[in-house]
C-alpha cells in the first residue's frame, strides 16, 4: 500500500502561519498527530483505481508543426491525424482544427504557453469525442493566446498569429489559430473558446463566422477553463451553414462528465434545418451603446450600420434602444475574468464544490507548471495574476462579487430587452484589426490585449447566444456583424446570420 508523505511539525507551523491560524507549540503537537490519522483516508484514495472515461477508440497520428510555406500565419502549432475509421456522419469528410485548449487524449496539449509544454491529456474532450462520431479527421492543433489571456493573437509561446487578410496585422484572439487555419483553408472548420469575445474577435477581424453559444448549450468538460460563468467553445467557420452543422454535433447535455456550467436541460435543435434565411418581421434591437464610444471607428459603425439596414430590407423590424449597463460592463468584467481566470489557474484550472468532472492530470501539471516556470506566463498573464492577487490581498474578493452581481443584473437587462425584441444588434469589434505592437515593448503588448472586448465580452457576462457574421462591402481589413438572442435561441440567431450571409 502506497503511504503518503506526512508533514512535519515545522511544516504545520508553516502553513498554519501562511493560513493565520496562530498555532500554538501544544496545538502543533497535537495536530501533528491528528492529521496524520487523517491523510490516512488520502493513503486509501490513493491506492483506489480513478474513473477513467471511456474514449472513442480512434486511431491517432502526432506529427509536428508544419512549414511557413503551409501556415503562412502560423495558425497551427502541431498537424495531428485523429479520426474514427468506418464512421460517417454529418460531418463526414471535413477536416476540423482544435484551438490549443482542448484536450486530445494522445496529443501533447499547451495553451500556447511553455508551462505546460510536456503536458498529454489521457482523455478527448466531449465535444472532440462528439466530432469524431461525427465523421470529421481532427488535422491540426490551432494557435491560441498563452493560456487565452489576450484578445489580439500575439502572446503565444508559438509567436505571433497574422491575419490571414492582410499577412501583417493581428488575427485576434484568443482563438487566432482556429480564424486562421479556416480562412487559410488549411481546416474546413475550427472549434475555439470564448471566454470575453476569444471566437468572435478574430472572426470579426480575420473574416469568418464564429458562434458564441449560449452558455451551457455546448459542454466545456475537457477544455481548459477560465472562470465557469464565462466559459463558451463555439464554431468559426467560413459559412454560417457550417457552424450550424458543427453546431448541432457539440451541443447537448453532457450525461456522462457532468459540465458543471450546463443547467438540468439543455434545449437542442436541429440548426442547419432552421437555417431558411426568412426574417420578416423580426425585431431587432439596436444597442446605441454598442456604436459611438471613444474606442469607436467611424467606418466601423457606418459598415454595421448599412449592414443592419440590408437586414431591415429583407423585412426585419429595426429599432434604436438603449442599455446603459451595456456601456460599463467592460469594467465588471474586468474583474470577474481577471480575479476568476488567476484563481482558476491557480487551482489547475478547476473550481472546487461542484459536482464536475476533474482531470487530476491536468491539476497537477499546471500547478507544477506555475511552481517551477512561471516566469514564462507572457506579459499579459503576468500583468493579470499581479492585479488579481493584489485585488484578493487587499480588498478580499469584493470586486470579483460585485462584479458577478452586476452581470447578473446586465442580464436581467437583456432579458428584458428580449422580451420585446428577437435579436439585438451591434458592432463585433468597435475597431478593426490592430497593427502588431513592439513585441519588446511589455506595456504595448498588454495594452493591445484587452482593448477590443467591449462590446464582445458583454455577452459572455450575460451568457446569450451571440455570432460575428462578416460584412460586405468592407474596404481594407475585415469588419464584424454581431447578433445576439434570447437564451437558447441559437437557431434564431444564426438564421438572422445566415439572412445576412446570403443577402
Amino acid at each position: 500500500m502506497s503511504i503518503l508523505r506526512r508533514p512535519s511539525k515545522a511544516d504545520l507551523a508553516r502553513l498554519g502561519s501562511a493560513m493565520n491560524l496562530n498555532l500554538s507549540e501544544q496545538e502543533l503537537d497535537h495536530f501533528s498527530e491528528l492529521v496524520d490519522e487523517t491523510l490516512t483516508d488520502y493513503d486509501r484514495i490513493e491506492n483506489l483505481p480513478d474513473p477513467v472515461h471511456s474514449n472513442v477508440p480512434a486511431i491517432r497520428i502526432v506529427g509536428g508543426r508544419p512549414s511557413s510555406a503551409d501556415d503562412p500565419h502560423n495558425a497551427v502549432v502541431r498537424t495531428v491525424s485523429v479520426k474514427l475509421p468506418d464512421v460517417t456522419g454529418p460531418l463526414s469528410g471535413k477536416r476540423i482544427g482544435a484551438k490549443d485548449t482542448i484536450s486530445i487524449a494522445g496529443v501533447p496539449m499547451s495553451c500556447g504557453s511553455r508551462l505546460l509544454y510536456d503536458y498529454t491529456p489521457t482523455e478527448d474532450a466531449t465535444v472532440v469525442e462528439r466530432v469524431l462520431r461525427a465523421g470529421v479527421e481532427i488535422t491540426a492543433v490551432l494557435n491560441t493566446d498563452d493560456f487565452a489571456f489576450s484578445g489580439g493573437g500575439h502572446t503565444s509561446a508559438y509567436g505571433v498569429t497574422f491575419n490571414p487578410r492582410d499577412g501583417s496585422s493581428m488575427a485576434g484572439g484568443s482563438s487566432c489559430g482556429s480564424a486562421a487555419a479556416v480562412v487559410d483553408g488549411i481546416v474546413d472548420i475550427a472549434l475555439g473558446g470564448d471566454q470575453g469575445g476569444s471566437i468572435r474577435i478574430p472572426a470579426s477581424w480575420s473574416g469568418l463566422v464564429g458562434h458564441k453559444p449560449t452558455h451551457g448549450l455546448a459542454p466545456y468538460t475537457g477544455i481548459v477553463g477560465f472562470d465557469q460563468s464565462i466559459d463558451h467553445v463555439g464554431p468559426m467557420t467560413a459559412t454560417v451553414s457550417d457552424a450550424a452543422l458543427l453546431l448541432a454535433v457539440i451541443a447537448g447535455k453532457d450525461t456522462v462528465r457532468n459540465d458543471p456550467r450546463q443547467p438540468d436541460t439543455v434545449p437542442t435543435e436541429d440548426y442547419a434545418a432552421a437555417l431558411t434565411g426568412d426574417i420578416k418581421g423580426v425585431k431587432i434591437a439596436v444597442v446605441a451603446e454598442g456604436f459611438g464610444a471613444k474606442d469607436s471607428d467611424p467606418y466601423v459603425d457606418q459598415t454595421v450600420r448599412d449592414a443592419i439596414a440590408v437586414l431591415q430590407k429583407l423585412g426585419a423590424e429595426v429599432h434604436e434602444v438603449s442599455v446603459p449597463d451595456h456601456a460599463v460592463a467592460k469594467y465588471q468584467w474586468t474583474a470577474v475574468a481577471g480575479e476568476g481566470g488567476v484563481d482558476s489557474f491557480y487551482h489547475g484550472h478547476h473550481a472546487y464544490q461542484t459536482k464536475g468532472w476533474y482531470d487530476p492530470r491536468l491539476i497537477s501539471a499546471m500547478k507544477r507548471g506555475i511552481k517551477t516556470n512561471g516566469g514564462d506566463f507572457s506579459e499579459t498573464v503576468k500583468m493579470g495574476v499581479l492585479v488579481a492577487a493584489y485585488m484578493q490581498e487587499q480588498y478580499n474578493g469584493t470586486f470579483y462579487a460585485r462584479g458577478r452581481n452586476f452581470a447578473n443584473s446586465l442580464t436581467a437587462d437583456y432579458d428584458r430587452l428580449f422580451e420585446t425584441y428577437d435579436l439585438a444588434v451591434m458592432p463585433t469589434t468597435r475597431m478593426r484589426a490592430h497593427e502588431l505592437p513592439d513585441l519588446r515593448d511589455r506595456r504595448a503588448v498588454v495594452r493591445q490585449a484587452l482593448d477590443m472586448t467591449s462590446n464582445t465580452c458583454v455577452f459572455d457576462l450575460t451568457g446569450h447566444p451571440s455570432v460575428s457574421v462578416p460584412c460586405k462591402n468592407v474596404d481594407g481589413l475585415p469588419i464584424g456583424l454581431m447578433l445576439t438572442g434570447p437564451y437558447f435561441s441559437d437557431a434564431r440567431v444564426l438564421n438572422a446570420a445566415y439572412a445576412y450571409e446570403q443577402a
